[in-house]
This record gives C-alpha cells, structure tokens and sequence, in this order.
C-alpha cells in the first residue's frame, strides 16, 4: 500500500489528525508525513491546519471514496 493510501486510509473517517498521530501510526518520519498532507491539500483531497499541526479529509472527497470502495 503506498504511503498516501495508508493516510487516506486513516482519514477516511473524516476526523482531524495531527501530524504526531499519523507519524507515529504509519511509522514515518514527520518530513514524509507533511509533505503527503500539503499533497493531499494542494489537490483538495484534505485540509491541513497548518498551526494546529492538523489534516482532515475534504468532506466530497471523502464522499468519492466511499462511493468508490464499495
């Protein structure tokens, strides 16, 4: 599974993450971490707050994945 597929793994339930939580659970270190949430943000697939050191899945795009996986 790639690396962006496990975060969107864990933010599929629409929930805010910190970065810590999502370094420790994935096991990657908080450069690799970042830069996959400014991705995910960029392209609108998630929000980041930047100075609370968070990211969410975008709401439609959550949407499409369910939709998607099912």
């Amino acid at each position: 599974m790639s690396k962006i597929a496990m975060v969107l793994d864990i933010l599929s339930d629409g929930k805010w993450h910190g970065i810590d939580e999502l370094q420790q659970r994935l096991e990657l270190d908080e450069y690799e971490v970042q830069e996959i949430a400014a991705f995910l943000s960029k392209y609108d697939f998630a929000k980041s707050d930047e100075e609370n050191r968070k990211v969410r899945i975008n709401r439609d795009f959550q949407k499409f994945l369910a939709q998607t996986l099912t």
